[in-house]
This record gives C-alpha cells, sequence and structure tokens, in this order.
C-alpha cells in the first residue's frame, strides 16, 4: 500500500530560463530557502519511491547511456531541490571529462558541462558548497567549474559527488548531484544517493558486458577478426551503402597457399599461430576504413569501401609483395608465406552476398590456374 501511495509518477518537465528575465546579470540567481526538517522526509520520501519505480521499470537494455539517462531523469524528477545530475567517466590522467549524461533544470545556464579530471579523485562522497564572494567566483572550479563564465546565472547552491566503482583501473567514474540549498545534502541521508549510484554501477557493468558478450559473439576466437556470420553482416551493409552512394566497394579474399604442408611440417599448434601472426601482420597493410574476417579455415575476407577494381589490384598486390618479403614470426622460426587473393568489385549486376564472393573465388581460381606448380 505504501508503495502504491508514494508510486513514482514520472520526471518533471524542465524549466528554461528566460532570455528576456528582468533580473540584471550582475544579480545572482535566486535559491531556494534551507530545507526544513518537514521538507527534508518529503524529499526523503520521494526520492526512495523513484528508487523502487526505476528498479521495477529500468528495461534490460543494452544501451548503457539511455539508462543511466532514465536514472538522471527519475532522480531530478522525484525532486524539488535537485537541479541537475551528471555522470561522467574518466580515463587515465585526461584533463576535462565530458558528461556521459547530464539531467536537469540547470542545461542552458552553461556553454559546456565538462568538469575537471581532478574531480574524480575522491574515494567516497564528498560534497561542495557555491562559493559566496566574487573573488572565488572567478577562481571557480572543482565540482562547479562550468559557471566559471557565467557564475551569476547559476541556480544550484551545493553539490554532492559519489564515486563510481569500476573493475578497470584506468577508468574511474562518477556521479555528481546539485541542489538549490546549501544545507541540502547535510539534511537527506547521503545513504540514499548512494543507492542511486549502485544502480548507476550496475546498469555501467551490465552495459559493458554486454558490450563484450556481443564483441565475443562477433569474433573469431583465434585471429581476433570478424567471424563469418559479422562478416556477411557488414559486407551486406557495405554493399546497400554503395548502392545508395553510388560508391566503389572491393573484396579481397585471401588464401595460404599449401597451409596443410606447413600443418604438416610445423604442427597445428604452430598453424594456428601462423593464421594469428597473418591476420595481425596484414592489418598493418590495409586502411583504417577496411574490415576483415576469417572466412573458412585458411581464407580471410576484406572488405574494402571506396576501393575500384584497379585500386583492389594494386592492395592486393602490395600484400602478396609484403608477405613475400617480411616472413611472420612463429616461436623461432621465420615462416614466409605465399598468397592467392581473389578480387571483386561490386556492380549492380552482382546480386547479394554470395554473389559477390562467387565472383571474388572465381577470380582466385584464374589466378591459381595460371600459376606454376
Amino acid at each position: 500500500m505504501i508503495n502504491k501511495i508514494l508510486q513514482f509518477t514520472g520526471s518533471k518537465g524542465y524549466m528554461r530560463l528566460n532570455p528576456f528575465s528582468s533580473r540584471r546579470p550582475e544579480e545572482k540567481a535566486p535559491t531556494r530557502p534551507i530545507v526544513d526538517a518537514h521538507e527534508t522526509d518529503g524529499e526523503h520520501i520521494t526520492l526512495t519511491a523513484a528508487l523502487h519505480s526505476l528498479l521495477e521499470t529500468l528495461p534490460q537494455s543494452y544501451s548503457g547511456r539511455e539508462n543511466i539517462r532514465l536514472l538522471c531523469d527519475a532522480i531530478v524528477g522525484a525532486s524539488s531541490h535537485l537541479r541537475f545530475v551528471w555522470v561522467g567517466f574518466c580515463k587515465g590522467d585526461s584533463g576535462d571529462v565530458e558528461p556521459y549524461a547530464a539531467v536537469g533544470q540547470c542545461l542552458e545556464e552553461c556553454s559546456h558541462w565538462n568538469l575537471p579530471s581532478n574531480c574524480f579523485d575522491a574515494a567516497g562522497p564528498s560534497s561542495q558548497a557555491f562559493p559566496d564572494d566574487m573573488e572565488s567566483q572567478l577562481r571557480l572550479g572543482g565540482l562547479f567549474a562550468p559557471w566559471l563564465n557565467a557564475p551569476n546565472a547559476a541556480t544550484v547552491s551545493s553539490a554532492l559527488s559519489i564515486p563510481l566503482r569500476s573493475e578497470k583501473a584506468s577508468l574511474r567514474g562518477m556521479i555528481v548531484f546539485y541542489a538549490d540549498s546549501k544545507d541540502y545534502f547535510a539534511g537527506v541521508d547521503v545513504s540514499l544517493f548512494q543507492a542511486f549510484c549502485h544502480v548507476a554501477e550496475i546498469i555501467w557493468k551490465q552495459s559493458n558486458l554486454m558490450h563484450m558478450l556481443t564483441q565475443k559473439a562477433q569474433q573469431d576466437p583465434l585471429t581476433g577478426l570478424m567471424n563469418r556470420r559479422h562478416t556477411v553482416q557488414t559486407l551486406e551493409k557495405q554493399m546497400a551503402h554503395a548502392e545508395r552512394a553510388d560508391e566503389p566497394l572491393s573484396i579481397l579474399i585471401c588464401r595460404i597457399k599449401d597451409f596443410n604442408k606447413l600443418n604438416d611440417v610445423y604442427g597445428w599448434l604452430a598453424s594456428d599461430a601462423i593464421l594469428a601472426a597473418f591476420s595481425k601482420d596484414i592489418n598493418l597493410q590495409l586502411r583504417s576504413q577496411d574490415a576483415g574476417g576469417r572466412w573458412t579455415g585458411i581464407e580471410f575476407l576484406y572488405i574494402l569501401p571506396d576501393t575500384n577494381d584497379e585500386q583492389a589490384q594494386t592492395l592486393a598486390k602490395g600484400i602478396q609483395d609484403y608477405f613475400l618479403r617480411h616472413p611472420v614470426t612463429v616461436k623461432n622460426w621465420s615462416i614466409r608465406l605465399a598468397l592467392t587473393v581473389g578480387i571483386a568489385t561490386y556492380s549492380k549486376q552482382i546480386i547479394g552476398v554470395d554473389d559477390f564472393i562467387l565472383h571474388a573465388n572465381q577470380s582466385m581460381d584464374a589466378i591459381s590456374d595460371e600459376l606454376p606448380s
């Protein structure tokens, strides 16, 4: 019954600052009065209800960013004093950190919402009050850095930052709550905000896990290239793009010649290492926009956007010459690889992925027939 009474009814619409406000630029934006005990109890009740509702309705989606925004919406929508919620992640010793999500009524008060990376150094909850005097405002930093160039536009008076725990040592996260009263965070139990942070951590970790699982499902485990299924999906998208944009598209199918002999001489463990070394070295010969996948056991398919037949022929010749001059290194062996490369360039006469692959295989077979045994 209590949960039904306190059911969260949704986020409030955001106020937008009126550019024609009569308030003079030099005047500090008005803030809410000091929060009394009765209002503090009300805040605690509505925020708790919002947390319960969020846990019941939060979708199990792949998009961590979208779910983080839903979390921020729930927090801001449940409080009459919280004006802004900021969530960000800091990699290494980067400078300013852009928000991963930022929601609230203050969005138009600043031109950007970057925070300095040293804000992420706190090991636990940390609060700051907005400085009162102009001299301090001119040196404004920390959690109020976005208001550095417009301190009088600020409608917030205090901020509470809580770190988000990450399994990666090089990645730090933080969520910041901004309130319109200086004593707000002294009155409301900090553990409630920590509970929201735990939800953010779960969303973050779940999103990373989903990303890793998706990546694993799309990768060939030996070479790290796209697996056959993902290669087909990528090629279909590139063919559709080439058709729409009227841009050239070519593919290469590379086959390592006499690979069975290598397997007989060096053994299957070394043969796997040869395939892995080959896939790594060939990437050095390709452009950043090119994509490669393991097509069969010893065949690799490379998708070359915005590449015509002549350019594909040049690239194929360069790859073959490279591996003849640069042997792959496996354990203590240096092994020269001879490649047969099939080439096909997309045209309107090609119908589907299978037909495109067939043209490349026919090109490869024709080249193989011309080579001496």
